[in-house]
């Protein structure tokens, strides 16, 4: 009866991971696809379409993206620049933010509930914003703008449920005995508490940041602080202008046009932005389960 049981078992953990393999191989097969085409020849496009066996293989496309290399570069640098000082901020503020809110005794934690919520369902939009930013604080062709101000309701809320969740009042009560202030409290209790959430929620903010181009492309006038995604979207602008206007274009302009491996630089402009999620994402995916799950029944 026991050997069955086991039998059993061991079937249905193949199964299951059987099936987890083939969903897993369902969800890459079109980053591989992209992969493929930007490594394909014009001409292989041309006669058999999208394939992942092309006739023959070019990087006539990242050779093309090459010829921007002084600009990718400097992009990459402001986007991970961004992507890194704007994901810590933003759990820094968070973290600090939803710890207020999970305190139950804090007397303004009511209002600021309320005061979260409703930047949840309100905003100024877009000239407003604009006019904050730009005009009162002055932060056009400043990076800041990228960062500031950092506070993400969702990602408050998260913090603040798995506070309550996971971080014992007694605990704090304790090192409160001891004598320890509020901001020890935080940062030598707390923080290290909420590590899988922090990253969790990290990787979801760092992913924003990485394919954020609207904010640059709003206050960012000086091409050295342009950020990646923002460079890649004028390179492909740029190529739809000469095929959207080849009547108009001068004989220069044009043999320029015939040069350029259209769907391939679309693909390799598609990998250079995946290219570092994709590299990323298993350093941060033990933590999803157990950052996002929250207020779960502990054991």
């Amino acid at each position: 009866m026991y050997n069955g049981k086991k039998r059993h078992k061991v079937s249905g953990q193949v199964a299951l991971n059987i099936i987890l393999i083939l969903l897993a191989a369902v969800a890459f097969l079109p980053v591989l696809l992209i992969f493929i085409i930007s490594i394909s020849s014009e001409k292989s496009i041309a006669n058999i379409g999208y394939s992942f066996f092309p006739e023959s293989l070019s990087l006539d496309g990242y050779a093309y993206l090459g010829t921007f290399l002084d600009q990718l570069v400097r992009a990459y640098l402001v986007t991970i620049f961004e992507t890194v000082v704007g994901t810590v901020w933003t759990i820094f503020l968070c973290a600090m933010f939803g710890y207020v809110l999970s305190r139950k005794n804090f007397r303004l934690r009511g209002f600021l509930s309320v005061f979260l919520l409703i930047t949840m369902l309100f905003n100024g939009g877009t000239m407003a914003n604009y006019m904050v930013k730009a005009g009162v604080y002055g932060l056009r062709n400043n990076l800041l703008v990228l960062i500031l101000p950092g506070v993400n309701a969702y990602t408050c809320i998260v913090m603040r449920t798995f506070i309550q969740s996971n971080v014992p009042d007694s605990l704090i009560e304790s090192a409160k005995i001891d004598g320890a202030g509020e901001f020890y409290i935080f940062g030598r209790i707390v923080l290290p508490l909420i590590i899988p959430v922090s990253a969790a929620m990290g990787y979801m903010q760092a992913v924003g940041h990485w394919n954020q181009w609207y904010t640059s492309y709003l206050y960012i006038d000086n091409p050295k602080l342009s950020s990646l995604q923002l460079i890649l979207i004028k390179i492909q602008k740029n190529i739809d202008y000469l095929q959207n206007n080849v009547a108009t274009l001068s004989p220069e302009e044009y043999a320029m046009l015939e040069k350029i491996p259209d769907v391939p630089t679309r693909m390799a402009i598609l990998m250079i932005i995946l290219a570092p999620i994709l590299v990323l994402y298993p350093y941060f995916q033990k933590y999803f389960i157990k950052g996002i799950v929250v207020g779960a029944v502990k054991g």
